[in-house]
């Protein structure tokens, strides 16, 4: 296996439509908790609806393992920075080294483009120590929210090919 990866046998795949109930189940799954910390009460009419208005399938990919999904993650790049929108893990898979797996190979992307990465976290979610763990900075809060960024980095030389865009 090679130098820093774990044991995990973790792929990605595009979602398609037929994936954003599972994407809308995973969110529920992981966010869940902190949006009834945050706001005190889960309201799933008005969840779901700003979920679909938000959510397009096209800009995900499905974590899987063992030909299970796991998780989800949504990046959406533009000319000035790439923007982590979703990286969740269900919770059995949490804090084994997973999230910041994909979070590596987002950031080695970031660094070949020469683009910052920004994302947003609410503040009860402890996923804000991976961010901070992997170069994250708060450049901004909200009362429910940090938006985090990782400035850009010297590019690598040749990344690994599994953290090599999609041609």
């Amino acid at each position: 296996m090679p130098a820093g990866t774990n044991d995990w046998n973790v792929t990605q795949r595009p979602a398609t439509d037929s994936d954003l109930e599972l994407i809308y189940q995973i969110y529920c799954d992981c966010l869940g908790a902190y949006i009834v910390q945050t706001w005190g009460a889960w309201d799933g009419t008005a969840q779901r609806k700003r979920f679909d208005e938000v959510t397009r399938a096209e800009d995900h990919c499905i974590l899987v393992m063992d030909g299970s999904p796991i998780g989800c993650v949504c990046v959406k790049t533009s000319e000035t920075e790439i923007r982590l929108v979703r990286l969740s893990i269900l919770p059995p898979f949490q804090n084994h080294g997973i999230g910041s797996e994909i979070l590596r190979g987002i950031l080695a992307q970031a660094d070949n483009r020469k683009l910052p990465v920004r994302l947003r976290v609410l503040r009860v979610n402890p996923a804000q120590r991976l961010y901070e763990r992997h170069g994250f900075q708060i450049c901004e809060e909200s009362e429910t929210h940090y938006t985090m960024v990782r400035a850009l980095q010297n590019p690598l030389p040749n990344p690994p090919p599994e953290y090599r865009e999609r041609e």
